[in-house]
């Protein structure tokens, strides 16, 4: 029993010689004064154009006005890509299936009635519908279900 009693005033004295410890060093410390920022507006000129960047042109006054161009730094051409159809939902015998690209695969069978659809919708499905992925898939159904 002496030892429990020991360990625990042991532990209780160690535990406030920290809490003491850290009070007198944190309460040396003064507090930050707040420092007033001024922002200052600035118009300069961006580095890279600041010679080639400004075109001087006539104004009807007779006057020179300076203009920026913007400089491009990418030069490459930016193509955007063309989305692969994979997926071809199609309505079939009342109900909405997925197929794959090839149109023989089953990837999904939906239990979803077609008839809950309107009717331009409907006539879609009918033809068969393509998406690029199974999110888009989901999506589309989702914003028709009730």
């Amino acid at each position: 029993m002496k030892r429990y009693l020991s360990c625990f005033l042991f532990f209780f004295c160690l535990t406030a010689g920290c809490l003491t410890g850290l009070f007198i060093l944190t309460a040396k410390e003064e507090p930050e004064e707040i420092k007033e920022v001024q922002v200052l507006e600035s118009i300069e000129m961006p580095v890279l154009a600041e010679s080639e960047g400004v075109r001087k042109k006539e104004n009807g006054d007779g006057q020179m006005d300076e203009t920026q161009v913007h400089v491009v730094l990418n030069q490459e051409e930016v193509r955007p890509r063309l989305k692969e159809e994979l997926y071809c939902l199609v309505a079939e015998e009342g109900y909405l299936i997925v197929y794959d690209k090839n149109l023989q695969t089953v990837r999904l069978f939906t239990y979803m009635p077609l008839a809950d659809f309107p009717v331009k919708e409907q006539e879609k499905l009918m033809e068969g519908i393509w998406f690029s992925t199974m999110t888009e898939i989901f999506s589309y159904l989702e914003s028709y279900s009730s």
